[in-house]
């Protein structure tokens, strides 16, 4: 299997639904097509090196999937091309398969143990 680390920006002037509703596009794409999504992070607001679209800011959204085929990469890089919302994209080939991010789940049940204290 293919393993692909793919950083892409969203526009900074975003809501928080609207960015999930990005990112489930992008997610729905690649599942569409028998692919698997190991990660799929939203990092947050951060300062641009440079201005993109007149933008100093935009939002990160860090994604590692598995792709069964290398030709998907052209044309998930197509899809990303031609979607608005996607003002940067780039895809990093990994050479073993990304570990699965776990800190957001046991983050979130400390915090509910923490509430029902």
């Amino acid at each position: 299997m293919n393993y692909y680390e793919v950083l892409y920006i969203l526009d900074p002037n975003y809501s928080k639904e609207q960015i999930s509703g990005a990112m489930g596009e992008i997610s729905g794409f690649i599942e569409k097509k028998k692919h698997n999504i190991v990660n799929h992070d939203f990092w947050g607001k951060k300062q641009l090196a440079y201005n993109v679209n007149k933008h100093k800011y935009g939002n990160y959204v860090l994604l590692n999937a598995e792709f069964g085929d290398t030709s998907f990469v052209n044309d998930f890089k197509v899809f990303l091309n031609l979607n608005k919302e996607v003002m940067k994209y780039m895809i990093i080939k990994l050479d073993e398969k990304p570990s699965v991010d776990t800190s957001k789940e046991e983050n979130s049940t400390e915090s509910q143990t923490q509430e029902e204290s």
